[in-house]
C-alpha cells in the first residue's frame, strides 16, 4: 500500500507502534520517552521530543519522511530550524543523513514497529468507495464518542463561518449593519445563487434604503433594479412601474446594477431569485430584521419571527418571477424549513460571529442554545448518516453532520476524524 507522511504521523502521534525492544537503523539501542508535540507550522513534524539513545537522554524535535533522502531532497541539511533535531523516522532508510554542522542524526525505520492490521485497516479505508468510508464500522463507535466528535465539529462549523464574516467586516470597515446584510442577502440565495446575492447585498445603499424604508414601492425598485432583473414588460404596469422609479433612483444616487447572473436551472418555483428579492425587499422595509433585532433574540420562535411575511406586493401572489405567471395564487410566505436554515445561517452564525468578534460569551451561548433547540435538517447528508446508524437529533447535530462529511469523508481525511482515528486504532 502507498503509505503517506500523514499516516506515518498519525501513527506517531498516536503510539501505534511496538514501542518495546526499538532500536536504531545503526543497531543502538532506542527507547520513545515522548513522541513530543505535534506541529502544524512550518518546521520539524514533532518539538519537544524525548528519547533514550545510547542510554542516553536526548531532548529536542522529530523529523519524518517516506525516505531518509527525503531529508537531503527538501534541503533540511542546509537549514539551521533543523539542527535541533534528535531523531529521524523513515519508513524506509536508503540514506544516512546529517545535520547542517556535519553530524549524522540517529534514524529508526518505523514500518518495521507497524502492525500489518493497522496499515490494512487504513488501506481499506483510502479505497472504500462506499459514501463515507468507514460506513461498515459507524454502527460500533460508542455513542458518546459520537456526540463530543459532533459537539466539536459543530464549533469547527461556525468558525468557518466566522471567517467568512471577518473578511465581509473588514471589507467594509467594520460596519456591522452592512455586513449583517450581505450575509443575509447571501442566505437567502442558497448554494445556487448565494455569490450573486451577496454582491447584491453589496452594492444595495443601506444609507439611501433606510430613507424609504416605510415605502415598500421604492425598496422594491432598488433592490430589483440592482439585481438587474428589471425589464420592460408588456402588460405588467408593477414591473414598468419598478423600471421607471430604479432609473430615476439610478440617475440621483448612481447606483449600480450587480454583474453575476442569476441561476434558475433545475430550481424550484418557490426559490427563484426574483421571488427571494421581494421577499428581502419586505423583510427590510419592515425594520425588524438589522444587529440589533438579532442580538435582542431572546428564544427560538423570537428568532423565527423575524422571517415571518403576511404579505407581498400583489403581483407576486400571481407569479414566480417577472414574466412567469404561476397557475393560481402562491403563498407568499417563507416555508418553514426555509426560515429555520435562515435561523441556523444567519441569526445563529452572526450571534455568534458578534459574540466572538468583542469576546461576549452571552452571544456564543445563546447561538449555541438555538442550534440544540431546533431539530434536525432535513436533507440527504442527514437522512444517509441516519441509514448509516447514525441519527442526530438538533440543528446543532445535523450542522455537524454536514461539515463531517464535506471536510472528513469526502476527503478522506480519517487520520483527522475522531471516528476513523477510534477505528483505526482498534486492535
Amino acid at each position: 500500500m502507498l503509505v503517506t507522511e500523514n499516516l506515518m504521523q498519525f501513527i506517531w502521534k498516536l503510539r501505534l507502534f511496538r514501542a518495546n525492544g526499538l532500536s536504531s537503523s545503526d543497531g543502538e539501542s532506542l527507547v520513545v520517552v515522548h513522541v513530543g508535540q505535534y506541529n502544524t507550522d512550518s518546521g520539524p513534524d514533532f518539538l519537544m521530543s524525548h528519547i533514550r539513545y545510547k542510554g542516553d537522554d536526548w531532548f529536542g524535535h522529530v523529523e519524518m519522511h517516506i525516505q531518509s533522502s527525503d531529508w537531503d531532497r527538501h534541503c533540511h541539511q542546509q537549514d539551521a530550524a533543523y539542527n535541533n533535531v534528535i531523531l529521524h523516522v523513515v519508513w524506509k532508510n536508503d540514506r544516512v543523513i546529517y545535520r547542517s554542522d556535519g553530524t549524522a542524526i540517529p534514524t529508526i525505520v518505523l514500518s518495521e514497529y507497524v502492525d500489518q492490521l493497522l496499515l490494512e485497516k487504513y488501506s481499506t479505508m483510502m479505497n472504500n468507495t462506499s459514501w463515507i468510508p468507514c460506513r461498515s464500522q459507524l454502527g460500533s463507535i460508542d455513542v458518546l464518542k459520537k456526540s463530543m466528535w459532533l459537539n466539536t465539529l459543530s464549533i469547527e462549523r461556525l468558525e468557518i463561518k466566522v471567517q467568512q464574516i471577518m473578511i465581509i467586516l473588514k471589507h467594509f470597515d467594520a460596519d456591522w449593519e452592512k455586513t449583517f446584510w450581505i450575509w443575509m442577502c447571501r442566505c437567502m440565495g442558497l448554494k445556487v445563487n448565494a455569490d450573486t446575492f451577496q454582491e447584491l447585498g453589496e452594492k444595495l445603499p443601506l444609507s439611501i434604503l433606510q430613507k424609504y424604508r416605510s415605502n415598500l414601492f421604492k425598496i422594491e425598485a432598488i433592490f430589483f433594479g440592482i439585481s438587474g432583473l428589471l425589464k420592460q414588460q408588456e402588460g405588467s404596469d408593477y414591473a414598468n412601474q419598478l423600471m421607471d422609479e430604479f432609473k430615476y433612483q439610478k440617475h440621483i444616487h448612481d447606483l449600480e446594477s450587480v454583474y453575476g447572473i442569476w441561476k434558475k436551472l433545475r430550481m424550484r418555483p418557490y426559490s427563484f431569485p426574483d421571488r427571494r428579492i421581494a421577499q428581502l425587499a419586505v423583510l427590510f422595509s419592515r425594520n425588524e430584521l438589522g444587529v440589533s433585532k438579532i442580538l435582542a433574540v431572546e428564544d427560538l420562535e423570537a428568532a423565527r419571527k423575524l422571517f415571518k411575511i403576511d404579505s407581498l406586493s400583489d403581483y407576486w401572489v400571481s407569479h414566480f418571477s417577472f414574466g412567469t405567471k404561476a397557475g393560481k395564487k402562491k403563498s407568499v410566505r417563507l416555508g418553514k424549513d426555509t426560515v429555520d436554515v435562515l435561523v441556523i445561517n444567519v441569526i445563529v452564525v452572526f450571534l455568534f460571529s458578534y459574540g466572538k468578534y468583542f469576546g461576549i460569551q452571552t452571544y456564543i451561548d445563546k447561538a449555541l442554545e438555538l442550534l440544540e433547540e431546533m431539530p434536525a435538517e432535513k436533507n440527504v447528508v442527514v437522512r444517509r448518516f441516519a441509514q448509516c446508524d447514525w441519527p442526530v437529533q438538533s440543528a446543532l447535530e445535523s450542522q455537524a453532520i454536514l461539515q463531517l462529511k464535506r471536510f472528513y469523508c469526502d476527503r478522506r481525511c480519517c487520520l483527522y476524524c475522531r471516528i476513523g482515528s477510534e477505528i483505526l486504532k482498534r486492535s
